[in-house]
């Protein structure tokens, strides 16, 4: 396997004899997690996250605390503390986040749907935050370039396509 590879560097870490595969800042581990968020925002800190048994980069069984990363959701006033495990083996970092989010977004997946089906289907906006109109014309550059012109009329099916093939359908990076 070469360097680069799955976002992967290889490297050698201090006080070690041997090579290592440590994580790169632009493939981030995020372990996406069944949570509630309104028991993380009452419990904060407190809120008992279940360890992940294995470092999805390495396959190593044991995982170090590594503290909290303070995180921003929609509909909730404060940053919410996100838990962080740290791989001794490969020294990744792995960042837990609520399941139905995607990486890098405060709005659950559902609510951008939403927003973006009602807005299709009357041709305004109806109580949609400001970054509406981004994640459209994101979703319109993702589905032309993913999935073709024919599905320029079918915004909302494309969503869904876009999703089943593991593409975010609202970011707007390639």
């Amino acid at each position: 396997m070469e360097s680069g590879q799955l976002g992967l560097a290889r490297t050698q870490l201090p006080g070690t004899r041997g090579d290592h595969w440590s994580h790169t800042q632009s493939d981030p581990m995020i372990l996406f997690v069944a949570v509630d968020l309104k028991q993380v925002s009452v419990l904060g800190r407190n809120f008992p996250w279940q360890k992940p048994s294995i470092c999805p980069c390495c396959k190593q069984s044991h995982l170090w605390g590594h503290g909290f990363a303070d995180t921003y959701f929609e509909g909730y006033p404060a940053a919410l503390p996100m838990r962080r495990y740290l791989c001794p083996a490969c020294g990744g970092v792995i960042k837990c986040r609520p399941q139905g989010y995607f990486a890098r977004f405060q709005t659950a997946i559902a609510t951008i749907r939403s927003h973006l089906g009602k807005r299709i289907a009357t041709g305004r906006w109806l109580r949609c935050p400001s970054r509406g109109r981004h994640w459209l014309t994101a979703l319109r550059r993702k589905a032309l370039a993913h999935l073709g012109l024919d599905w320029l009329n079918r915004l909302v099916p494309a969503f869904d396509q876009l999703l089943h093939l593991g593409i975010v359908p609202v970011s707007r990076s390639f």
